[in-house]
């Protein structure tokens, strides 16, 4: 058996010489499985938990893997937590109508529903990358910060230059848009979490969904529109 050692670690092809003499290439592909079925496993046990909260025997004991083969995939328990965090971000996806909407400077009561929506299906529907997003920036914020500025910056901004269009155009009230924007992630993320604690209402049901993307929506809309403007039914 040969291996390219030309390859990342985590990327190198075994060749395999069979008794006929023709090589095949063979990935490592169980070793991907594995690595996949690891970071799946921190995901739920850091979402959980937290970083300091967390430790490796229990996700080695989740993934169902020794200890040490872990260690082989991700040599430090930050490696696993950014692999983790990185691998549910790279799940989230503006929708393309909202994208739309943010680029064309659509009508505000057309766009913040959609805002709204996002933001709400993004709460629902990963939990744990929101989890995981707050355990980062409690316990490793210094670490954190260039994920954001990478992943989550971009989106936010797509959201703030839109809300500035808005206001320059005396189509919402005269508000700083980086404030409205994040206030409004904020209330919708930690409202739904705290709903969970503290609430018997379930939010995980389509029509719960549909009834918290209005609200949220109504919510800010009556917020932000000059006073003279009616708000539209959603």
């Amino acid at each position: 058996m040969l291996t390219n050692w030309n390859q990342p670690r985590r990327g190198r092809t075994l060749l395999l010489l069979n008794p006929q003499g023709k090589t095949t290439i063979k990935r490592t592909v169980q070793a991907r499985i594995t690595e996949s079925h690891i970071v799946e496993a921190a995901a739920q046990v850091f979402s959980r938990h937290g970083f300091n909260g967390t430790s490796t025997r229990e996700i080695a004991r989740r993934a169902e893997v020794p200890e040490a083969t872990m260690f082989r995939h991700f040599p430090r328990k930050q490696d696993l937590f950014w692999a983790a965090l990185v691998s549910h971000l790279d799940r989230l996806r503006m929708p393309e109508k909202l994208r739309t909407g943010l680029a064309r400077n659509g009508d505000p009561q057309t766009v913040v529903p959609l805002i709204a929506e996002f933001m709400v299906q993004t709460t629902i529907h990963h939990p744990e990358l929101v989890r995981m997003l707050a355990f980062s920036l409690l316990e490793l914020r210094v670490e954190a910060e260039p994920i954001y500025r990478q992943r989550l910056v971009p989106i936010f901004q797509a959201i703030i230059d839109y809300l500035a269009g808005c206001v320059t155009r005396r189509v919402l009230r005269s508000v700083d848009p980086s404030f409205v924007a994040l206030s409004f992630a904020f209330t919708i993320l930690a409202h739904q979490e705290l709903c969970q604690l503290f609430t018997t209402a379930s939010t995980r049901s389509a029509d719960a969904e549909k009834e918290a993307v209005i609200t949220y929506s109504s919510l800010w809309l009556n917020a932000l529109l000059p006073a003279s403007t009616v708000v539209k039914p959603i």
